[in-house]
């Protein structure tokens, strides 16, 4: 039986254009792959959208693995299937993408926290959250923590919190899960999963250099086989 995975767009609600709703709702129909919450679209409410998900994929899905990514993401679905194939990759407590340990809390910037948010001087281990995966096991024990845990404004830390509350679990970094650098020029890598902050220029590249590297692997295989 092949490999089969399926995509959706995790949504919330505008404000005031209902064009855009509209469209929504009819690619929902269409092709259903809109999940939408009731909470407003807006990045500080990353965490609720990414709850949804997560609610929606245990209460409807059938799955072994989840994989999140944000909109500026490029994925490589078959290099990612390869890798959870592998013998060795785990079936269950996987939590794995570009991890980061002991990151020191920012007070100023963009993703500052004031100490009446998060006391700590670091945050718990986590997974960047433009990209990461989690095993099926993983994503319904974090679900059951969401009514008790309240949401946290950094999704991905958030994930990384209630991962430590699980407690047992080891976050895999893996260089499979790549960011653009600030002034790095759109760049394949082999056996690349994510891509993160990839223009849609970007992601037409990689999707050709993809290509070409399946093909080149599959012919590979049949030189093997014929031998």
């Amino acid at each position: 039986m092949r490999e089969q995975w399926k995509t959706v767009f995790l949504v919330g609600q505008t404000l005031d254009n209902n064009n855009q709703s509209e469209n929504m709702a009819a690619e929902g129909t269409t092709y259903g792959d809109i999940i939408r919450g009731s909470h407003i679209d807006h990045y500080y409410n990353l965490t609720l959208k990414t709850q949804m998900g997560l609610e929606w994929a245990a209460g409807y899905c059938d799955f072994s693995y989840l994989l999140k990514v944000d909109d500026d993401v490029f994925v490589n679905p078959y290099n990612l299937l390869d890798h959870l194939k592998k013998p060795d990759t785990q079936v269950t407590n996987l939590y794995m993408g570009r991890c980061f340990h002991n990151a020191p809390v920012l007070r100023v910037g963009k993703h500052r926290m004031t100490r009446e948010e998060y006391s700590e001087s670091t945050f718990p281990t986590y997974c960047n959250g433009p990209a990461y995966l989690l095993s099926s096991d993983l994503v319904h024990k974090l679900v059951e923590l969401f009514d008790t845990y309240t949401p946290f404004r950094l999704e991905d830390v958030y994930i990384g919190m209630l991962i430590r509350k699980i407690g047992g679990v080891e976050a895999v970094g893996h260089s499979g899960f790549r960011t653009q650098e600030f002034g790095e020029p759109c760049k394949h890598f082999p056996n690349m999963f994510a891509y993160h902050e990839a223009s849609v220029k970007c992601s037409e590249e990689l999707f050709e250099e993809g290509i070409k590297e399946r093909l080149a692997l599959e012919f590979s295989k049949l030189g093997n086989a014929t031998g």
